[in-house]
């Protein structure tokens, strides 16, 4: 919760005064005098901090409660508040006619909390009142000290923020009392801050840290709840001193106070604050008509936020610049980088272009003269095969020649040499059939003997036997023919 500021709030009631009073002053009804119970009231308020309302009856305690409750309108004055109010009284809250359970149900259900978290507070609530069956009977068959003990019991369990609690610890009895300090207590440290107002000085220096004194509707002094205890305590013995016709004078000056009070005073005041925090004179009627009659959010609140919000809007815009140019900065360098890669790129392939022309051109030279040695050598290669072939005719027909008396020599020389193969093969052939008949015997031949049988019988071959006889085949052997066979 943010911290809560009241400025220069006023509060002005018409005085209801006898028509034979307006015959004799002479006065319409519409001039009839105001009378003022609140004149310029300035406060804050911090999170988690109890702040008093200290004063005699009818110093303007309650009108400020209700001020801030919302049930009485200011005349003039701003209130900077976001926070949930809660109000704890005896003269309003609750439904008169209807049962303290339905009361609670009422209020919770009125805080818009989901269903799991409105069971649970209005549990806590029953739990915490401690009413019994009474949370079933009417509200307006409760006693003053049951209502005060339903309405305190609400206000701090639903939505607690700010809560507001007006003369209600009086009719509390004291076990009950007990519980409530110490709800108190625990909200504080929550961050929950309050207002109190109370008669007794001890229940306002048992739970606030600050306390404003009122007086005829006026701020007598705000600050340390002790330091105010001491200055009350001694206005009070001061006032107690006072003979019974100077505490009448002195009463009735301050009631002519209250009425002839000029809230021109105030605006002044609230001038002032305006020209110190950079309004000028041509923003006055912008001011007075705030002053009077818009009775909405403080003026220098907003201008005081516009400016956070400007200034907000300007470190953002600084910081989105600041990361614009760190951006356009990493683009220049990383074009300054691509420009100069591209450079080495282009020169590598300047020279990569001249070093392959010089290749090419190279090449084509090599080429050429590749082509010149190879016609040249063509030609040569000609001159020589047309010589070549001259003399290779030349040639050919000598080698003819040669091969054909080598031919015939050779035909010649084998003829003889196959003559004398055969020759000799004869000469050794009869040489070998000479030998093989010198070394033989003659047999009958019987019927029944083959060539066959014979050779295996003299242990010979069929050749042999057939070599021996001069047999050209088998069918030569015959029965009773004699041949010869080896020993």
């Amino acid at each position: 919760m943010k911290k809560i500021e009241l400025k220069y709030i006023t509060k002005s009631t018409p005085l209801l005064t006898e028509k034979k009073d307006i015959v004799k002053s002479k006065l319409s009804a519409s001039e009839s005098k105001n009378f003022w119970e609140l004149r310029g009231i300035n406060l804050s308020i911090s999170p988690g901090e109890a702040i008093g309302l200290l004063g005699n009856n009818g110093a303007g305690k309650t009108v400020l409660i209700d001020i801030l409750a919302g049930k009485e309108k200011r005349t003039t004055g701003f209130i900077t508040m976001e926070a949930h109010t809660s109000v704890a009284t005896t003269r309003y809250g609750l439904d008169r006619n209807i049962t303290g359970l339905e009361n609670i149900k009422h209020v919770v259900s009125s805080a818009n909390l989901d269903e799991f978290k409105a069971n649970h507070i209005i549990n806590a609530i029953i739990n915490f009142s401690d009413l019994g069956e009474w949370l079933y009977c009417p509200v307006k068959t409760f006693s003053t000290g049951l209502y005060a003990r339903l309405s305190v019991a609400i206000a701090l369990f639903v939505k607690p923020e700010l809560i507001l609690i007006d003369s209600i610890f009086g009719s509390l009895d004291l076990a009950f009392f007990k519980k409530v300090s110490d709800k108190i207590q625990s909200l504080k440290d929550a961050g929950v801050s309050f207002v109190i107002s109370d008669i007794n000085v001890v229940n306002i220096e048992r739970f606030c840290e600050r306390t404003l004194w009122l007086e005829f509707g006026e701020v007598q002094d705000f600050g340390s709840t002790r330091e105010i205890m001491v200055q009350y305590e001694y206005s009070f013995g001061w006032l107690q001193s006072l003979t019974a016709s100077e505490k009448t004078d002195y009463l009735a000056k301050k009631q002519v106070e209250r009425q002839s009070f000029d809230v021109s005073t105030v605006y002044e005041e609230f001038k002032i604050e305006q020209f110190k925090n950079g309004f000028t004179r041509k923003d006055e009627p912008k001011m007075r008509n705030a002053f009077y009659n818009g009775r909405g959010a403080d003026p220098v609140k907003l201008l005081t936020d516009k400016k956070n919000q400007e200034k907000a809007t300007i470190k953002r815009t600084k910081k989105k610049s600041r990361r614009l140019k760190i951006i356009a900065c990493i683009i220049v360098l990383l074009l300054l980088g691509g420009g100069i890669y591209d450079l080495a790129f282009a020169k590598e392939s300047a020279w990569d272009y001249m070093q392959n022309s010089i290749a090419q051109n190279n090449s084509k030279a090599t080429a050429s003269s590749k082509a010149e040695s190879q016609q040249k050598s063509k030609s040569e290669a000609k001159s020589t095969a047309a010589a070549n072939s001259k003399s290779s005719s030349k040639k050919v027909a000598t080698k003819k020649e040669k091969a054909a008396r080598a031919a015939s020599l050779a035909s010649s020389e084998s003829a003889s040499s196959a003559k004398a193969a055969s020759e000799s093969s004869a000469k050794a052939s009869s040489e070998s059939v000479q030998k093989l008949k010198d070394n033989t015997q003659t047999i009958n031949v019987q019927s029944g003997d083959t060539l066959e049988a014979l050779a295996n019988k003299y242990d010979t071959t069929v050749d042999n036997i057939m070599k021996i006889n001069s047999f050209t085949s088998n069918s030569d052997l015959k029965a009773g023919n004699v041949i010869r066979v080896p020993k």
